[in-house]
């Protein structure tokens, strides 16, 4: 049976409180960059559909966050969709067929994989519907241009340069004698996966004291990345570090090193800073997360829905890749305490 997850501006607190844990959304929080200068005010109530994969993650609830504090602030209205997990790649693609039906005068879509949207895409563009395309996967120019897709403009993060961190970091935390390192993938396919995996093989060409022992997916799930870590171990009893492509297989590959009593002596660093990815790093057992602040990609596509919808589309550039940084035990407590109020698990660390 497929699921079909709707969220609306007009569901009660109560409900929200039910559906998600953590902070409930606040009209007053603003966004921590803003690339497109100022916004005009709408001329109308304009309706925007978001289809994002899953709220299966809390990256996704934040990325979600993101669109509804924007919507709240400048008075439009946003629908959600999302498949259950972010490998429900037909379940996500009906999604949006039934989105075409709804009158929607923008629709945002973060595809699960880079063509599983296609046809979709392809029917909102024939309909008259503009297209902006968040976060990952992409719709890459070719496959626009052969099906006849128009998208306004990509929004995401430089998914390449967060594995080059993890580099940069794992050679820093070794120094000049260097050691083994290992990568666990995300879901083949998905362009955050890819782009992951090249920017980590494009960076370890810049240290060779880094060997790497290992690439093997895990599909973005904790069960399957601790299984993946524990055959890792011990095929390489003397990796020194593991790299995760997201936090909760990060996570996963902590249960492993913790079973194998290994855990205080591989570096292990995820990517996405999600609250349980917080903590790990607080008690110490997460070395380090690569955060690159999904609330502003929802926040920043509101913006530009509006900037396109109300005539300004010049404003927006074909691609956006917001900020993104490495969290750590040093600075942890202070990006909690910074950025907190914007992230619905995290605001629960500050109580």
């Amino acid at each position: 049976m497929m699921l079909k997850t709707i969220f609306k501006k007009s569901l009660s607190a109560a409900l929200l409180t039910a559906m998600f844990t953590g902070a409930a959304f606040s009209e007053d929080r603003m966004a921590l960059y803003e690339p497109f200068g100022e916004i005009p005010v709408p001329s109308e109530p304009y309706r925007i559909g978001v289809i994002l994969k899953t709220f299966n993650n809390d990256y996704f609830i934040d990325l979600r966050n993101g669109f509804q504090d924007a919507a709240d602030r400048y008075g439009v209205e946003v629908e959600f969709f999302a498949a259950p997990g972010e490998t429900d790649l037909l379940v996500q693609k009906q999604l949006m067929e039934d989105m075409l039906v709804r009158q929607f005068d923008l629709i945002a879509i973060n595809p699960s994989s880079t063509t599983n949207l296609l046809e979709p895409a392809a029917r909102a563009t024939e309909m008259g519907i503009p297209l902006i395309n968040v976060n990952d996967a992409y719709i890459s120019p070719e496959d626009q241009e052969e099906n006849n897709i128009e998208i306004i403009s990509f929004i995401s993060t430089d998914w390449a340069e967060q594995m080059r961190n993890h580099v940069r970091y794992c050679a820093e935390k070794l120094g000049p004698k260097g050691g083994k390192i290992a990568h666990i993938m995300g879901f083949p396919g998905s362009t955050a996966a890819t782009l992951r995996l090249q920017g980590y093989e494009e960076e370890l060409a810049n240290y060779p004291q880094l060997e790497s022992v290992a690439v093997i997916p895990a599909d973005w799930d904790r069960r399957k990345a601790m299984d993946v870590a524990a055959d890792m171990i011990q095929a390489h009893p003397e990796i020194d570090c593991l790299s995760a492509s997201n936090d909760n297989m990060a996570l996963g590959a902590i249960e492993a090193l913790r079973n194998a009593d290994r855990l205080d002596n591989v570096i292990v660093m995820g990517c996405d800073g999600i609250p349980d990815a917080v903590r790990a790093i607080q008690s110490g057992e997460l070395s380090a997360t690569v955060a690159f602040m999904q609330y502003e990609n929802g926040y920043n596509s509101i913006e530009a829905a509006i900037l396109h919808l109300e005539g300004k589309g010049n404003l927006i550039p074909k691609t956006l890749f917001g900020p993104q940084e490495i969290w750590d035990k040093s600075n942890i407590d202070d990006k909690v305490e910074n950025y907190g109020r914007y992230y619905s698990g995290m605001a629960a660390l500050n109580k």
